[in-house]
């Protein structure tokens, strides 16, 4: 078995629930839905599993991704916090062979008129 630097990433778990050296977890919560933990914080995060010929897929709408949620508080994020959090659900999910579609959240009313 090969070591490991402490500085070397690790990624380990299996679908649905994967976990980084680094101190997350990401969940896929079913058909839609992923969890992203870090500590005692969370954020419930608008996915949705995408049928790939050969490979799984998730897109993933990162601008669902608003508020830390804690069991007595409320902490929104900033634009880093989400940066951050998209690169190590990417990592992750890559990692386990899974890639990761961002998807921009569309202006529906715009586009009814």
């Amino acid at each position: 078995m090969p070591e490991h630097s402490k500085n070397e990433e690790r990624i380990t778990g299996r679908w649905p629930k994967v976990k980084s050296s680094k101190g997350f977890t990401v969940r896929v919560l079913g058909r839609t839905g992923t969890r992203y933990t870090e500590g005692d914080r969370s954020v419930r995060i608008d996915s949705e599993i995408m049928d790939k010929p050969g490979r799984g897929a998730i897109v993933l709408y990162p601008d669902s991704i608003v508020a830390w949620e804690r069991p007595d508080e409320s902490d929104e994020l900033t634009c880093a916090d989400r940066e951050r959090i998209v690169g190590n659900i990417k990592r992750a999910f890559e990692a386990r062979g899974i890639e990761l579609v961002l998807q921009e959240d569309q202006d529906w009313r715009r586009l009814l008129n």
